[in-house]
């Protein structure tokens, strides 16, 4: 089945109103910082600033947080979702991780996922990946030679997440939630917001897929530079929607991806390319450490 005639699907099934949707705001960690044990929470500006991105969000249901293993994504999230409840809080001498854990004892959900992580790779990829992290070149490099790279100086695919494996890790994250979606009981009218947490270079790896597709490569490189070759900032992202049309046809539903005041309808088949293209690569560097 070809993208055009995926799209063609989707849009005949948007005629009718979805049976269940999801909302992800989904979003770079607050700002970080480091302790003499190796932790690296985020700081109290970081919970200042997360609670304030929180706030530009006037809805009132919230769901689920998510983020990577690493502890500063969940803390962003949880910070995010509940900014109306923490906007008058001083955060002064608090653990963020604490506060993350007084918030699940009081029915939080919290999810972490290893979609949402990354991973630096080894030896002469690690060197160039941090020189162009340094430089403020991450992304563009990412873009143009991570893939290559990974395979040239045959990476381990457990160390090594170049942009084809970040974006369809993502894609496997929202096919995840689409997949949950068929699984929630019941029909809601309205859609509680889940609140997702990365790293640098993660959604935007995913995110430059989806403008490309949709917009050609030019378009994909005009996003890349729009952001300073860096990647998102603190707490900036994008919004993830889902629709699930019949719940007794898993074909029917479609995804959109909203960024900077633009809707990219993500169909099942674009989204499933992006996993492959992850899937691909990976495969090819496992058969190289096998060599």
């Amino acid at each position: 089945m070809g993208t055009g005639e995926s799209r063609m699907e989707m849009g005949s099934a948007q005629e009718v109103e979805p049976v269940t949707a999801f909302e992800v705001d989904m979003a770079r960690h607050s700002i970080k910082g480091k302790l003499p044990d190796g932790r690296e929470p985020i700081t109290k500006e970081g919970m200042d600033t997360a609670v304030q991105a929180g706030l530009k969000d006037t809805r009132e249901l919230v769901g689920k947080v998510y983020g990577s293993p690493r502890e500063r994504t969940s803390q962003s999230s949880a910070l995010r979702m509940l900014a109306k409840q923490f906007k008058d809080v001083d955060f002064a001498n608090v653990d963020p991780e604490d506060v993350v854990r007084w918030l699940q004892e009081g029915g939080l959900k919290k999810v972490e996922s290893p979609f949402l992580n990354f991973q630096v790779g080894e030896g002469e990829y690690n060197v160039e990946f941090m020189k162009e992290f340094k430089a403020g070149n991450l992304l563009k490099w990412l873009a143009e030679k991570s893939d290559n790279r990974a395979v040239e100086t045959k990476q381990n695919p457990e160390k090594v997440t170049p942009i084809s494996v970040q974006a369809g890790n993502v894609a496997e994250f929202v096919f995840a939630k689409v997949w949950e979606a068929f699984d929630n009981e019941g029909e809601s009218s309205e859609t509680a917001v889940d609140f997702a947490t990365s790293h640098q270079s993660v959604l935007e790896s995913f995110l430059c897929k989806v403008i490309k597709n949709h917009d050609g490569e030019k378009a994909a490189d005009e996003f890349i530079a729009s952001l300073g070759n860096k990647g998102f900032g603190e707490n900036q992202g994008f919004t993830l929607k889902g629709n699930v049309y019949d719940k007794k046809d898993v074909s029917k539903w479609g995804v959109q991806v909203i960024y900077a005041g633009k809707t990219y309808e993500v169909t099942p088949d674009e989204l499933f390319q992006i996993i492959k293209e992850g899937e691909d690569l990976k495969e090819k560097l496992v058969k190289q450490l096998e060599k």
